[in-house]
């Protein structure tokens, strides 16, 4: 859903909400530090380059863990029925702001807390719910250590769910869309203090086109959260990526593992994930540029070792959607592409690149929930504008 970069750094002296009671004991799994950081290290390799940097998200926990807060993971069978939870996440940019776009926004007030906290607390004074869970946006690192915070210190669980599977740029890339449920109303809160409910859209893309417009006017970000749904919808096949937490936490307690033995993680952390190394080289050239919100470029990568003669190219807005070896398809979205630094085995968020950079490409297969025709509509190749009817990563690879 495009995180902004912004973010992490600046609400570093946000307090935890009032008038709510602590987090029961019973509300989910408590977990630790290490937990924390295994999972928002495995969601930098399913972000697709999104979703925010693993150092601002490490930055966000951390910070949260010195003042006394403590993180529970619900399991979605787990909500009742007619309990109710939402999705804060931040839309905007990762593009950095230009000393032009910068000036514009000299003088205006600067809020204390994270926006995205604000924009749950919005949300529920406007429907008269208290929410009992929050339920991450996307598995964008840095996004989803936003949301386990937003939960954190406004007292209840986040769900051991999000609504993608995967980080995204556009919220219309989300798993209540594909399902047929309304995500709207929707609570909106700029970095500036700025409020507003977006009660009713003429049709579900509006949504994304509304906030896009609203975070170019605010810092290239703004904090959202929708998606309030009874957890008997959240518990409807198909509604919610489902264990989808655990599974990067999975991820990134693997590459713990590794590097503590001594390993090259990146072969276990493809095997977790069930994917693919796609390609092995070095970045030859890559551009970028920052557009109507978005982070657009493309990066070339030059073979090296088995791969030597080939040459592979991915295109990104914000988040890597397509590639292609010698010219041929080889990864279509929605399904997941993962640029990993060969030395660390560590995945490089977008836009922090550079020309040299030896590096392996991963691939991972999306859920099931987006290869149906209405996922295929929302996040396939031609809403993207690629002109390409949608095959399977599995598929590809078998050819």
């Amino acid at each position: 859903m495009g995180l902004a970069l912004p973010a992490a750094s600046m609400f570093l002296h946000a307090t935890p909400s009032s008038g709510r009671k602590p987090l029961s004991q019973s509300a989910g799994k408590l977990l630790s530090e290490t937990d924390l950081e295994d999972i928002v290290r495995g969601c930098s390799y399913l972000s697709c380059g999104g979703g925010g940097t693993l150092r601002g998200a490490l930055k966000i926990l951390r910070r949260d863990l010195a003042d006394g807060i403590s993180f529970r993971l619900l399991s979605v069978d787990d909500l009742d029925d007619d309990e109710y939870t939402a999705t804060p996440y931040t839309l905007g940019s990762s593009a950095p702001l230009t000393e032009e776009m910068a000036a514009q926004f000299e003088g205006l007030p600067r809020l204390a807390e994270m926006p995205v906290a604000v924009s749950f607390r919005l949300l529920e004074q406007h429907l008269g719910k208290t929410f009992a869970a929050a339920t991450v946006g996307e598995l964008g690192p840095e996004s989803a250590a936003e949301s386990l915070s937003v939960a954190a210190r406004i007292g209840v669980p986040a769900l051991d769910a999000d609504a993608v599977g995967r980080a995204t740029p556009e919220a219309d890339q989300y798993s209540l869309l594909a399902a047929g449920v309304p995500v709207v109303p929707a609570a909106v809160v700029s970095p500036f203090g700025d409020e507003i409910i977006l009660a009713k859209v003429a049709r579900s893309d509006r949504e994304e086109h509304i906030l896009r417009a609203i975070s170019v006017v605010s810092m290239n970000y703004v904090g959202v959260t929708d998606g309030a749904i009874p957890g008997r919808v959240a518990k409807r096949p198909g509604v919610l990526v489902t264990g989808s937490i655990s599974r990067a936490g999975r991820m990134g307690a693997v590459y713990r593992r590794a590097r503590e033995k001594g390993e090259d993680p990146i072969p276990a952390i493809l095997a977790e994930g069930r994917g693919y190394k796609l390609f092995e080289g070095q970045i030859d050239k890559h551009e970028w540029r920052d557009e109507g919100g978005f982070l657009l470029g493309e990066i070339t990568i030059a073979g090296t070792g088995p791969f030597e003669k080939s040459r592979y190219r991915i295109a990104f807005k914000n988040e890597h959607l397509i590639a292609w070896r010698d010219g041929e398809v080889d990864v279509l979205p929605p399904d997941l592409i993962s640029l990993i630094d060969a030395a660390s085995g560590e995945a490089i968020a977008n836009p922090e690149f550079e020309q040299g950079m030896k590096v392996v490409v991963g691939g991972f297969r999306i859920p099931d929930l987006w290869r149906t025709p209405r996922g295929l509509e929302l996040f396939g190749p031609r809403h993207f504008g690629f002109e390409y009817d949608y095959v399977p990563i599995e598929h590809l690879r078998a050819r």
